[in-house]
């Protein structure tokens, strides 16, 4: 029985759909995040003296790593000792889908970040997800559509099984919660692959306006991304990322949501008609 679970990013795309719904199963969730709040535990990668505090009395521990640092593993891995130490059972982390992409390079930041899951000691299950469909209305894409009308990238025609973040915490509330989980890596997606251009489309029929797609040169790209800040080696993992994509490698499906909660994923065009005012705002 998990008694105690630890939400890192507890106020990110994930964390904070998982927090409510394992609240709502009678569990005593811990929410963590850089900022102090109400219910909040305060944690930061950057501070280690907030790290034992966050983990004491913990059973489980939903990982997810510093926003925009490619390799974290200097910070990760004294975490994961000190999770062992604390007595944590339960270890779930989120990985990428691009750890399985052909370009992906032996020494990745997410290949180390997976490495020192395994090598924990402590019971753990990998989350592999694809891209998020909430990076259209929360995240990097959302700016385009509200400003130009346009789903900017540099994927070409490449189709992603965009993933809803709600069913990223039903799988993770599973591992968290359930048995049978012990050593599982998850690739969660959505129920079909599309291209950047049918999602935009798909948008454009939500909010009636004509959104488009235009794909741009990775060097485009690039220097978009580090003009708002994106560190360089950040913005060479996204590239990869994009460029696997455009080749096709993006597309895959998997039946996960639905054997791990026994429910459908959720398809593009549900989360697009939840998620309308975002575009319309």
């Amino acid at each position: 029985m998990t008694d105690t679970v630890l939400v890192l990013g507890a106020t990110g795309k994930t964390g904070r759909r998982l927090v409510p719904r394992l609240a709502a199963q009678g569990v005593n969730v811990r929410a963590a995040s850089r900022q102090p709040g109400e219910g909040r535990t305060v944690f930061d990668w950057d501070r280690h003296d907030t790290h034992g505090a966050a983990l004491a009395g913990v059973d489980a521990v939903y990982l997810v790593g510093p926003e925009l640092v490619e390799d974290p593993t200097p910070v990760i891995g004294p975490f994961l000792d000190l999770a062992k130490q604390a007595g944590v059972t339960r270890l779930v982390a989120v990985s990428s889908l691009g750890v399985e992409f052909p370009q992906e390079a032996p020494d990745s930041g997410r290949r180390k970040l997976e490495r020192e899951v395994r090598a924990s000691g402590l019971p753990w299950t990998i989350l592999r997800p694809t891209g998020f469909a909430q990076n259209f209305s929360e995240g990097f894409l959302v700016q385009g559509i509200l400003q130009a009308d346009t789903v900017l990238t540099a994927s070409g025609d490449g189709a992603v099984a965009f993933v809803d973040a709600d069913d990223i915490a039903v799988v993770a509330a599973a591992a968290l919660t359930e048995g049978g989980h012990a050593e599982a890596e998850y690739v969660i997606t959505g129920p079909e692959a599309l291209t950047f251009a049918q999602a935009a489309a798909v948008i454009g029929e939500v909010t009636g306006r004509t959104i488009t797609h235009r794909s741009i040169s990775p060097a485009e790209m690039s220097q978009m991304m580090q003009a708002v800040g994106v560190p360089p080696d950040y913005v060479t993992m996204l590239l990869g990322d994009m460029e696997a994509t455009r080749d096709g490698s993006g597309a895959r499906v998997t039946d996960v949501v639905a054997q791990v909660s026994r429910r459908p994923a959720t398809p593009f065009t549900a989360y697009a008609a939840q998620a309308a005012a975002a575009w319309t705002s």
